[in-house]
C-alpha cells in the first residue's frame, strides 16, 4: 500500500520549477513559436501531462516565464523612496539600483520582450500585465514621497510614469540597443542633472 507522503507539494513544486528553467531557456534558444511543450517537458524531466497540468497552455507557461525571469521582483524588493535624503538623492539612489539590475539581466530583456513584440497575444497578455505591475508599484513610492512633503502634491500616477520613461529610455538607448556600456561618471551626471530637473524643473523661477 503506498501512504501518501508530505514529500508530495515538494516534488510539485520542483517539477514547476525546472519547467520553468526549461522553457526559458529553450524559449531563449528557439523563439517561442519554435519551442514546443513536448521539448520544454523533455528537457524539464516531466511529461507534458505535468506541464498542462501546471500551467494549462504554452502561452500561459510563457507569461510565467516572462513574470518570474524579468526582475521586477527584484527591484520592489531593493527600492525603497522612504528613504533618508532629499527628493533628488533619493531619485538618483534608486535609479541607480534599478539600472544595475537591468544591466545585469539585459539578456533576459532581449529575449523576452522580443518574443513579446513578436506575438501581439502575447504583448496584450505579458507585456502589458507586467508594465502595469511596474507602474503601480512607482506610483505607490511616488505617493510616498508626496506624503512626507519632498515632492508637491501632484498625480503620483504621472510622477511615476514621467520618472520611469526617463529611466526606461536610458536604459533602453544605451544598454539594449546602443552600445552596452557608460562611462558611470557620466551616467551619474545624467542621473543627478535629470533628477534635479525633475523635482525643480528647468523653467526660469
Amino acid at each position: 500500500m503506498v501512504v501518501p507522503s508530505a514529500q508530495s507539494p515538494p516534488e510539485r513544486k520542483g517539477s514547476r520549477e525546472r519547467i520553468l528553467k526549461a522553457a526559458f531557456e529553450l524559449f531563449a534558444e528557439k523563439g517561442y513559436e519554435g519551442t514546443t511543450t513536448r521539448s520544454i517537458a523533455k528537457r524539464a524531466g516531466v511529461n507534458e501531462v505535468t506541464l498542462f497540468r501546471n500551467f494549462g497552455s504554452k502561452e500561459a507557461l510563457f507569461r510565467q516565464v516572462a513574470i518570474d525571469m524579468l526582475p521586477l521582483r527584484r527591484i520592489k524588493e531593493g527600492v525603497d523612496f522612504g528613504a533618508e535624503g532629499t527628493a533628488e538623492e533619493v531619485l538618483v539612489r534608486n535609479a541607480r539600483l534599478v539600472l544595475d539590475i537591468l544591466k545585469g539581466n539585459r539578456h533576459i530583456f532581449m529575449i523576452l520582450v522580443g518574443e513579446i513584440w513578436r506575438h501581439p497575444e502575447l504583448k496584450e497578455d505579458v507585456g502589458i500585465e507586467i508594465f502595469d505591475q511596474a507602474v503601480q508599484f512607482v506610483t505607490g513610492q511616488m505617493q510616498i514621497m508626496i506624503d512626507d512633503g519632498r515632492l508637491r502634491d501632484v498625480d503620483p500616477f504621472v510622477v511615476a510614469r514621467s520618472w520611469m520613461g526617463t529611466v526606461q529610455s536610458h536604459f533602453l538607448l544605451n544598454y539594449l540597443i546602443g552600445p552596452g556600456n557608460l562611462d558611470p561618471d557620466a551616467e551619474e551626471r545624467l542621473l543627478r542633472g535629470w533628477a534635479d530637473i525633475f523635482v525643480n524643473g528647468a523653467g526660469r523661477r
